[in-house]
Formats: C-alpha cells, structure tokens, sequence
C-alpha cells in the first residue's frame, strides 16, 4: 500500500474519531442511544475522540503509542461488555462493542502499514 493511500486511511480514521466525539456528545444529552453509561464516562471520551481525531488527522508520528493504551481500554471495557451480552439469556450481540472492537484491529492495521511504508 502506498504512504499516499495510508496517510488518506488515517484521515478517514480521524474523522471516525471525530464521529465517536459526536456520539459521545448526543449521549450526554440523549442517554438512549447508547449502552448505559454515566455521563462523566461520555465526557471523558468527547475528549478522548478529539485527542485521537486531531492526532489521526495530522499524521502525529506517535500516535501508536497512546493508542495503544485506548486499545487495552477498549479490549477490556468493550470485550467485557461484549462477552456479557453474549452470556445472557437469551443471548444478545452488542453492537456498539463488536463496532468499536473490529474499528480498533483495522486501525492497527493502517498504524503497521504506515510503519512498513516507512521502513
């Protein structure tokens, strides 16, 4: 893959970030649209997706780093939730964890792909 079509998935990943600050946002004020969670936690992830937006956008040649600390984050809140719905009775897929999870392994992708195009 080339630098010029990674540098583009970046953008794109940026602007989902940017997606995730808006949903967070609508969340504090419509609370429904997303999986119970006490507004301090939506808060905290406007702020989160605008971090990661802007670094995504801008090509922040350190980015993995931080984004790996979002991906533990995730692998355990999200993968914990996602676990849960699937152990219900009767069992159910939560849509917002299967989403944020597989977002994150193609995020990871693009990340090596840039590091490959760089080496």
């Amino acid at each position: 893959m080339s630098l010029v079509w990674i540098n583009r998935l970046l953008v794109v990943i940026g602007l989902a970030f940017f997606g995730g600050a808006v949903f967070h946002g609508l969340a504090l004020i419509w609370p429904s649209i997303s999986e119970p969670m006490p507004p301090l936690t939506h808060a905290t992830f406007v702020a989160v997706n605008l971090f990661f937006g802007f670094a995504f956008v801008l090509e922040a040649p350190w980015v993995q780093w931080p984004f790996l600390l979002l991906t533990l984050q995730q692998l355990w809140s999200h993968g914990g939730d996602l676990v849960r719905a699937l152990m219900e009775k009767p069992p159910r897929v939560d849509g917002q964890s299967v989403f944020a999870l597989v977002g994150l392994a193609l995020m990871w992708l693009v990340l090596f792909a840039r590091r490959k195009a760089h080496a």
